[in-house]
């Protein structure tokens, strides 16, 4: 039998005077409620109610239990109180990121998560380098890129795909590329995050084809590099996350669109963002 409930409604008779009444003050029928005080003392092995047609009383030992279901009851009511109003989420949870989706993505997330979870302290811990989850003492991971087998449940978050862009400022000054072996000819930003900056891989027909540039500007964050592709300075490809409303507004404009190349992708198109955490 459920003892908490059986505790509910011995104290309700008592309370109320009757077990009609604390029927309707509980809103079941007088049968059930003295179904459960009849549970609760054979669970017990002693009588708690004395019962004649016309009267009820206590025992001795209703006495003593009434004290102590009060008090049990009182208790959960204080503990219910303590948490309503409150979705129960509480503690710290340390979440490892990429350096500079951390810093916009990653983080705007966070700040509205706190927002809505004011018990719930987020440590954000953000670095290019893959945090192992369990040394590092991680809850979850935000990754980019296809992820080896592993133990860690992992979640897909979305995915990011990479474009060719420069600001009209530029195309006025140099044109156009058309075609990707005429970006050789072009100035562009180098992003040190990839392997060989100075050669970008792209894929024609399943086919890789590693396009050689050069520019004078190299960095390791893709909103850095975009600083001088803003003021029209070089050709940059960035992962479109990065790019917010600059191709919407004008400001940039994306490039390598009028020739053929519907089999064309850079090697980090389709990106995909994933969440990992331990199992």
């Amino acid at each position: 039998m459920d003892r908490l409930d059986g505790m509910q409604r011995f104290v309700a008779v008592v309370e109320t005077g009757s077990f009609a009444a604390a029927g309707q003050r509980l809103n079941i029928s007088n049968k059930l409620v003295s179904k459960r005080v009849a549970q609760l003392e054979n669970h017990l092995g002693m009588t708690l109610l004395h019962r004649t047609t016309r009267s009820m009383s206590l025992t001795h030992e209703g006495e003593r239990y009434l004290e102590g279901a009060r008090r049990v009851l009182l208790e959960l009511e204080q503990l219910d109180s303590e948490f309503e109003g409150s979705d129960g989420l509480s503690g710290i949870v340390r979440v490892a990121a990429p350096l500079t989706y951390g810093d916009t993505a990653v983080a705007s997330a966070a700040d509205k998560f706190v927002k809505e979870h004011p018990n719930v302290t987020v440590e954000l811990d953000l670095s290019d380098h893959q945090a192992d989850l369990a040394k590092g003492g991680f809850d979850t991971a935000i990754r980019i890129g296809d992820l080896s087998d592993s133990s860690l449940i992992v979640r897909k978050l979305g995915e990011t795909h990479m474009k060719v862009v420069a600001a009209p400022s530029y195309i006025a000054r140099h044109g156009k590329p058309e075609h990707l072996i005429h970006l050789g000819e072009h100035i562009c930003i180098r992003d040190s995050n990839n392997p060989g900056p100075n050669r970008w891989p792209f894929q024609i027909d399943g086919q890789q084809m590693l396009v050689p540039v050069t520019g004078p500007f190299l960095a390791n964050s893709p909103p850095a590099c975009l600083v001088p592709t803003l003021t029209g300075s070089e050709i940059f490809i960035c992962p479109d996350i990065f790019l917010g409303d600059n191709l919407e507004t004008g400001h940039l404009v994306e490039l390598l669109l009028v020739v053929s190349l519907a089999d064309c992708q850079f090697t980090r198109c389709n990106c995909r963002l994933h969440s990992v955490s331990h199992v």
